[in-house]
Protein backbone atom coordinates (compact mmCIF):
# COMPACT_ATOMS: atom_id res chain seq x y z
CA UNK A 1 0.00 0.00 0.00
CA UNK A 2 1.54 3.88 -1.02
CA UNK A 3 1.80 6.12 1.54
CA UNK A 4 -1.63 8.25 -0.16
CA UNK A 5 -3.67 5.21 0.17
CA UNK A 6 -2.81 4.54 3.82
CA UNK A 7 -3.55 8.02 5.20
CA UNK A 8 -7.04 8.37 3.15
CA UNK A 9 -7.71 5.43 5.12
CA UNK A 10 -9.05 4.84 8.55
CA UNK A 11 -7.01 2.70 10.88
CA UNK A 12 -10.05 -0.01 10.90
CA UNK A 13 -10.58 0.49 7.45
CA UNK A 14 -6.69 -0.52 7.01
CA UNK A 15 -6.94 -3.39 9.69
CA UNK A 16 -10.07 -4.43 7.50
CA UNK A 17 -8.38 -4.95 4.39
CA UNK A 18 -5.57 -7.14 6.48
CA UNK A 19 -8.26 -9.33 7.54
CA UNK A 20 -10.23 -9.42 4.29
CA UNK A 21 -6.75 -10.69 2.62
CA UNK A 22 -6.70 -13.35 5.18
CA UNK A 23 -9.64 -15.69 3.78
CA UNK A 24 -11.65 -12.91 1.66
CA UNK A 25 -14.54 -13.11 4.12
CA UNK A 26 -16.18 -9.96 4.95
CA UNK A 27 -18.66 -9.91 7.47
CA UNK A 28 -15.86 -12.17 9.28
CA UNK A 29 -13.29 -9.57 8.15
CA UNK A 30 -15.31 -6.64 9.56
CA UNK A 31 -15.66 -8.74 13.07
CA UNK A 32 -11.98 -8.89 13.54
CA UNK A 33 -10.87 -5.42 12.26
CA UNK A 34 -12.70 -4.27 15.55
CA UNK A 35 -16.43 -3.52 14.30
CA UNK A 36 -19.17 -3.76 16.27
CA UNK A 37 -22.12 -5.33 14.08
CA UNK A 38 -23.14 -8.54 14.34
CA UNK A 39 -25.30 -11.42 11.97
CA UNK A 40 -26.54 -10.05 9.03
CA UNK A 41 -25.71 -6.32 10.15
CA UNK A 42 -22.07 -7.37 9.89
CA UNK A 43 -22.68 -8.77 6.12
CA UNK A 44 -24.45 -5.54 4.79
CA UNK A 45 -22.26 -3.34 6.64
CA UNK A 46 -18.73 -4.80 5.09
CA UNK A 47 -20.40 -5.36 1.52
CA UNK A 48 -20.44 -1.57 1.77
CA UNK A 49 -16.55 -1.10 2.94
CA UNK A 50 -15.74 -3.67 0.10
CA UNK A 51 -17.96 -0.86 -1.99
CA UNK A 52 -15.35 1.57 -1.29
CA UNK A 53 -13.19 2.55 -3.97
CA UNK A 54 -10.31 3.52 -2.15
CA UNK A 55 -10.62 -0.02 0.28
CA UNK A 56 -11.13 -1.77 -3.45
CA UNK A 57 -7.61 -0.15 -4.52
CA UNK A 58 -5.94 -1.22 -1.44
CA UNK A 59 -7.14 -4.80 -1.43
CA UNK A 60 -6.56 -5.27 -5.33
CA UNK A 61 -2.91 -3.16 -4.12
CA UNK A 62 -1.92 -5.99 -1.95
CA UNK A 63 -3.24 -8.99 -3.37
CA UNK A 64 -0.74 -7.98 -6.16
CA UNK A 65 1.93 -7.92 -4.05
CA UNK A 66 1.19 -11.16 -2.80
CA UNK A 67 0.95 -12.11 -6.28
CA UNK A 68 4.27 -11.01 -7.29
CA UNK A 69 5.94 -12.43 -3.58
CA UNK A 70 4.36 -15.69 -4.48
CA UNK A 71 5.11 -15.72 -8.12
CA UNK A 72 1.65 -16.98 -8.56
CA UNK A 73 1.39 -15.50 -12.14
CA UNK A 74 -0.71 -17.38 -15.05
CA UNK A 75 2.94 -18.78 -16.15
CA UNK A 76 2.91 -20.50 -12.90
CA UNK A 77 -0.08 -21.55 -12.80
CA UNK A 78 -0.51 -23.36 -15.81
CA UNK A 79 3.09 -25.21 -15.30
CA UNK A 80 1.70 -26.29 -12.04
CA UNK A 81 -1.19 -27.37 -13.61
CA UNK A 82 0.49 -28.66 -16.40
CA UNK A 83 2.25 -30.98 -14.30
CA UNK A 84 -0.79 -32.42 -12.64
CA UNK A 85 -2.75 -32.55 -15.98
CA UNK A 86 0.58 -34.87 -17.88
CA UNK A 87 1.89 -36.46 -14.49
CA UNK A 88 2.74 -39.83 -15.02
CA UNK A 89 2.66 -42.71 -12.07
CA UNK A 90 5.26 -44.89 -13.87
CA UNK A 91 8.10 -41.74 -13.02
CA UNK A 92 7.28 -43.05 -9.23
CA UNK A 93 8.42 -46.48 -9.72
CA UNK A 94 12.56 -47.65 -10.64
CA UNK A 95 13.10 -49.61 -13.38
CA UNK A 96 12.63 -53.19 -11.52
CA UNK A 97 9.51 -52.08 -9.74
CA UNK A 98 10.26 -51.17 -6.56
CA UNK A 99 8.85 -46.73 -5.39
CA UNK A 100 11.63 -44.31 -6.08
CA UNK A 101 12.57 -42.39 -2.73
CA UNK A 102 11.18 -39.10 -2.60
CA UNK A 103 14.81 -37.04 -3.55
CA UNK A 104 14.75 -39.09 -6.49
CA UNK A 105 11.64 -37.98 -8.02
CA UNK A 106 11.45 -34.92 -10.60
CA UNK A 107 9.41 -31.59 -8.90
CA UNK A 108 6.89 -32.22 -11.50
CA UNK A 109 6.00 -35.57 -10.54
CA UNK A 110 6.70 -34.76 -7.04
CA UNK A 111 3.62 -31.91 -7.38
CA UNK A 112 1.41 -34.49 -8.39
CA UNK A 113 1.59 -36.18 -5.20
CA UNK A 114 -1.36 -35.71 -3.12
CA UNK A 115 -0.52 -37.84 0.38
CA UNK A 116 2.10 -40.40 1.32
CA UNK A 117 0.98 -43.09 3.93
CA UNK A 118 4.07 -45.32 5.05
CA UNK A 119 3.43 -47.96 7.37
CA UNK A 120 5.48 -51.36 8.55
CA UNK A 121 3.95 -55.25 8.00
CA UNK A 122 4.73 -56.88 10.98
CA UNK A 123 4.44 -60.61 11.46
CA UNK A 124 4.77 -62.32 14.96
CA UNK A 125 6.35 -58.77 16.47
CA UNK A 126 8.48 -58.91 13.53
CA UNK A 127 8.66 -56.21 11.11
CA UNK A 128 8.57 -57.68 7.73
CA UNK A 129 8.17 -54.89 5.65
CA UNK A 130 6.91 -51.79 4.31
CA UNK A 131 4.00 -50.40 3.27
CA UNK A 132 4.02 -47.37 1.15
CA UNK A 133 0.33 -45.31 -0.15
CA UNK A 134 1.01 -42.50 -2.43
CA UNK A 135 -2.24 -40.92 -3.34
CA UNK A 136 -2.04 -38.67 -7.04
CA UNK A 137 -4.00 -35.39 -7.19
CA UNK A 138 -6.64 -35.50 -9.73
CA UNK A 139 -5.48 -35.28 -13.20
CA UNK A 140 -9.13 -34.73 -14.50
CA UNK A 141 -9.82 -31.58 -12.84
CA UNK A 142 -5.89 -30.55 -14.14
CA UNK A 143 -7.28 -31.33 -17.44
CA UNK A 144 -10.36 -29.61 -17.41
CA UNK A 145 -8.67 -26.61 -15.90
CA UNK A 146 -6.33 -26.09 -18.69
CA UNK A 147 -9.15 -27.68 -21.28
CA UNK A 148 -11.34 -24.70 -20.11
CA UNK A 149 -8.31 -21.85 -20.15
CA UNK A 150 -7.34 -23.07 -23.64
CA UNK A 151 -11.03 -22.13 -24.93
CA UNK A 152 -10.87 -25.92 -25.72
CA UNK A 153 -14.14 -26.58 -23.55
CA UNK A 154 -16.86 -24.26 -25.02
CA UNK A 155 -20.92 -24.63 -25.08
CA UNK A 156 -20.96 -24.71 -28.67
CA UNK A 157 -18.50 -27.47 -28.93
CA UNK A 158 -20.89 -29.92 -26.70
CA UNK A 159 -23.45 -31.93 -28.15
CA UNK A 160 -26.72 -30.13 -28.68
CA UNK A 161 -30.17 -31.95 -28.86
CA UNK A 162 -32.20 -31.93 -31.96
CA UNK A 163 -36.21 -31.54 -31.53
CA UNK A 164 -38.70 -33.80 -33.60
CA UNK A 165 -42.22 -33.15 -34.00
CA UNK A 166 -44.83 -34.48 -32.16
CA UNK A 167 -48.12 -35.29 -31.90
CA UNK A 168 -50.27 -34.69 -28.83
CA UNK A 169 -53.98 -36.10 -28.92
CA UNK A 170 -56.46 -35.32 -25.82
CA UNK A 171 -59.11 -37.91 -25.64
CA UNK A 172 -62.05 -37.85 -24.03
CA UNK A 173 -63.60 -40.32 -21.53
CA UNK A 174 -65.63 -41.55 -24.19
CA UNK A 175 -62.80 -42.62 -26.18
CA UNK A 176 -63.14 -39.81 -28.87
CA UNK A 177 -60.50 -37.21 -30.10
CA UNK A 178 -61.07 -33.91 -29.21
CA UNK A 179 -57.83 -32.08 -29.86
CA UNK A 180 -54.40 -32.22 -30.85
CA UNK A 181 -51.05 -30.29 -30.31
CA UNK A 182 -48.09 -30.54 -32.56
CA UNK A 183 -45.56 -29.70 -30.38
CA UNK A 184 -41.28 -30.38 -30.56
CA UNK A 185 -40.09 -33.08 -28.40
CA UNK A 186 -35.93 -33.55 -27.99
CA UNK A 187 -34.96 -36.79 -28.64
CA UNK A 188 -32.60 -36.74 -25.52
CA UNK A 189 -35.13 -36.33 -22.90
Amino acid sequence: MNKNTRTELTLKQQRFIAEYCVDLNAAAAYRRAGYNARGNAAEACASRLLSNVKVQQAIQEKEKIAAKRLEANTENVLRATSALAFSDIRKLFNSDGSPKSIQELDDATAAAISSIEVGQLMSEGKVVGRVCKIKLCDKNSAQERLFKHLGLFRKENSPQPTLSNIEVSFVSSDGRRTDSLETGKRDDA
